[in-house]
């Protein structure tokens, strides 16, 4: 049963829920606040709690590490005055074995390292080994018998401290030897090895900071241990003065060592000796596997509070957004429609600057181009002429180069306004770059009428310009004018041949306007007829082959041919490949051409053979679209069948921009190829582009270098480090090396040294026909002399 409310009812519930939602928000807002807020005082209470254990367990670790040393140090001093007893016999003379039982307790000790006694006169009675008595020492021991009894901690002294390193923890102990009635009879010297009794602790862990010291009771540092071993202290090297004087035993909390930093020690000193005894550690130390820890639970609680709060503010944004979300659609949209008018205006704008020239505001040579081929389009539909005319002005470069580049702007910006009041709102106007202008004469009722228009444009633009930043400039246009249809029926053959006739303006002594003839271009009507012509080259024999012989840099010996196509025209004599082989790719002739070339190279090997002569590989190039010819392989096979030849006699040289090219069928056309036993040779190589994958990859046994490394190989340096690392390229990857374009004796040295495998070029011999070449076979060699 669904119910039915009025809209008024309706709005009172939703407030009414609105408010529920808001107290509920409140309330659970408070009770998470106050978890949270509980979480943490607890969690810090914990750490500090942690944090007072692990500083008292410190403490206590360090109060027991203390008495131990202490202790054990007392046990090492009544040893000594264990020795003191028995050394009063050696001094009243009764006892003949004193001595040798003082040598036998220092034996038994290690950390006594010596023992002498001295009578009243301080003259030496016993010693356990020989050393010399320094003038301080005697000096410390007169004091120490002068003394008197009853200063009890007096009875033990400290000799002072030797100076040297070696000597640092070597510390001479003063005891006295007493007489008949307990006075003082002599002095017995112990030195101590202070350094082996702390090193008895070295397997206890003090902590990265913690210090084992011995002080005087002046604060002198008598000796010091550290976790990494014994300390070597400076002469008269003391610790600041703070422990406390009448305390024997205690511990405090201070910066002790005054390096700013809080150490928490422990000192002792045992029972009526001259020292005391300093456990003392870094508090960071102490505390850093708590801090640790302390750091990693207030991270994770920080996360969990941050995700909780997160939550909750989401919750509560969520809420809010709902309400929001009317008046942002509507902001939305007045910014949206106030956005498409800026960017049309932008677009309108960016077109214009893309479209027109800055200086002149002319519309540049993109916008020309598209609005001449519009214009075309209609002029093939209406029976007017049109005219196109390439202008620009003469000596223009001498105004910039003379008066500043400012003023050329202004000459600039002058012929074009110049040139608007001459020309009709009909025809175009543009500025193609520099000084170059293009002006399209539109609906002509004939053709006469732009020559007529182009005297004008000449005679305008020929008066002087006057107050150009105070200069007064003389100009001159050179005009082109090519007429559709008759001079082209499209925008580029138009454009051709109207900059051909300006050209031809200039060079009539300029201030002219030249209408383009078809002669104005001589060199493209001869390619004309030479392309026209091939095909009936190739059938009649006009082709022959010149060799140019590859010598091997081992013995010199010639090791094959490159065969090279030459043209015999009937008309213009021979013409050699780079005037033809374009043409033949451009027409499609270039099958029909390497077809008779394969042909001819199996002829001529067929011949040398038949004549006795030693047959070498002649190879032959394959231009890119014969690698598209998937049938290349089966010709090239039928050629080798009918003249009964071994594949390995011919030779396939490529160039980097056949693979570049034709990188999938030239894989496959390669790899028939290589099955026939034809080798296949990278021509150019390091001229183009191609990737070193493609030498890895296809089936390539031999790498020719481009003649533009061989031809400056000794002076320049960067291309002999190219060479040399070609020729180690090709060695790796067991391919053959052949150099180009060697003509000098020093450049095949350099080749030489560099492990060439082998060279062509003038120096041993210019492509021949073929008589010449059957005669350089004859040669042993062909060795430099």
């Amino acid at each position: 049963m669904r119910l039915h409310f009025s809209s008024p009812f309706r709005a009172w519930l939703d407030a009414l829920g609105a408010q529920r939602a808001r107290l509920l928000l409140l309330v659970s807002g408070s009770v998470s606040l106050g978890l949270l807020a509980l979480v943490w005082s607890f969690t810090w209470q914990r750490l500090e709690s942690e944090k007072a254990l692990t500083r008292a367990n410190a403490q206590v670790q360090q109060q027991n590490l203390t008495a131990i040393i202490s202790e054990n140090l007392t046990q090492v001093l009544d040893r000594g005055r264990l020795m003191a007893i028995t050394a009063e016999s050696c001094l009243d003379g009764q006892d003949k074995g004193a001595g040798a039982r003082l040598s036998a307790m220092i034996a038994a000790d290690r950390i006594f390292l010596r023992v002498a006694l001295y009578d009243e006169q301080l003259r030496q009675v016993y010693a356990s080994s020989s050393g010399r008595d320094e003038p301080e020492l005697l000096t410390a021991m007169a004091e120490f018998l002068r003394t008197p009894a009853s200063q009890g901690v007096a009875r033990l002294g400290l000799a002072p401290l030797p100076l040297a390193n070696e000597q640092a923890w070597q510390i001479p102990l003063m005891v006295p030897v007493l007489g008949p009635r307990d006075q003082p009879a002599g002095v017995l010297l112990l030195v101590l090895d202070l350094g082996y009794f702390l090193r008895l602790y070295h397997h206890i862990d003090i902590g990265r900071t913690g210090r084992i010291q011995v002080l005087r009771l002046d604060g002198q540092v008598v000796a010091e241990a550290r976790q990494e071993g014994l300390v070597l202290q400076s002469a008269g090297a003391r610790n600041p003065n703070l422990l406390p004087v009448n305390q024997p035993q205690g511990a405090m909390e201070a910066d002790l060592y005054r390096d700013g930093r809080t150490h928490l020690s422990n000192y002792q000193q045992p029972h009526q000796m001259p020292f005391r005894v300093v456990v003392s550690r870094e508090m960071g130390d102490i505390l850093a596997v708590h801090q640790a820890t302390r750091d990693r639970f207030l991270g994770v609680l920080s996360l969990v509070s941050a995700l909780f709060l997160g939550a909750s503010l989401w919750v509560t944004q969520g809420i809010r957004r709902q309400a929001r979300y009317t008046a942002a659609l509507a902001q939305a949209d007045h910014d949206n429609r106030a956005l498409i008018t800026q960017l049309e205006d932008e677009k309108r704008r960016a077109f214009v600057m893309a479209s027109h020239d800055p200086l002149t505001g002319l519309p540049n040579r993109r916008m020309f181009n598209e609005l001449l081929s519009s214009h075309l389009q209609q002029a093939k539909r209406n029976r007017k002429h049109y005219a196109l005319m390439y202008m620009d002005l003469d000596h223009f470069k001498q105004v910039n180069d003379t008066l500043g580049h400012h003023v050329g702007d202004l000459l600039l910006q002058a012929v074009s306004k110049r040139l608007r009041t001459v020309l009709r709102d009909s025809d175009l106007i543009a500025r193609l770059g520099g000084d170059e202008f293009a002006i399209l004469l539109t609906a002509l009722e004939r053709a006469d009428d732009a020559a007529v228009v182009a005297a004008k444009i000449v005679s305008e633009l020929c008066k002087p310009y006057l107050d150009l930043d105070g200069h007064e400039i003389q100009a001159s246009p050179s005009i082109g004018v090519a007429l559709f249809p008759r001079d082209g029926h499209d925008t580029d053959a138009l454009c051709r041949n109207a900059d051909a006739a300006m050209y031809q303006s200039k060079r009539a002594g300029r201030g002219h306007y030249t209408f383009y003839d078809a002669s104005l271009n001589p060199a493209d009507a001869r390619l004309f007829n030479l392309a026209q012509r091939l095909p009936r080259a190739i059938a009649e024999g006009e082709l022959v082959l010149h060799f140019q012989p590859k010598v091997n840099l081992s013995d010199y010996q010639i090791s094959g041919f490159e065969a090279l196509v030459r043209w015999q025209h009937p008309e213009h004599g021979l013409i050699y490949p780079n005037d033809f082989i374009p043409l033949a790719e451009r027409t499609g002739a270039i099958l029909e051409l390497g077809d008779w070339v394969a042909e001819a190279c199996c002829q001529q090997l067929a011949s040398w053979r038949k004549q006795g002569q030693r047959l070498v590989p002649i190879a032959f190039n394959v231009s890119a679209i014969q690698l598209h010819d998937s049938l290349l392989p089966e010709r090239i096979a039928q050629l080798l069948t009918r003249y009964e030849l071994d594949g390995t006699l011919l030779q396939v040289e490529i160039t980097e921009t056949c693979l570049v090219e034709s990188m999938d069928v030239a894989n496959t056309v390669l790899h028939q190829l290589e099955q026939l036993g034809i080798h296949i040779a990278l021509d150019d190589y390091g001229s183009g582009f191609s990737s070193l994958a493609y030498v890895r990859t296809l089936p390539i046994h031999c790498l020719k270098i481009d003649r533009g490394f061989i031809h400056d190989i000794r002076n320049s340096p960067d291309d002999a480090v190219i060479v040399s690392s070609i020729i180690t390229l090709a060695h790796n990857l067991k391919m053959c090396v052949v150099a180009e374009g060697v003509e000098l004796v020093d450049q095949l040295v350099h080749l030489k040294t560099a492990g060439c495998d082998q060279v062509q070029g003038y120096f041993f011999s210019r492509p021949v026909p073929a008589d010449e070449a059957s005669s350089l076979l004859n040669r042993p060699s062909l060795a430099p002399t």
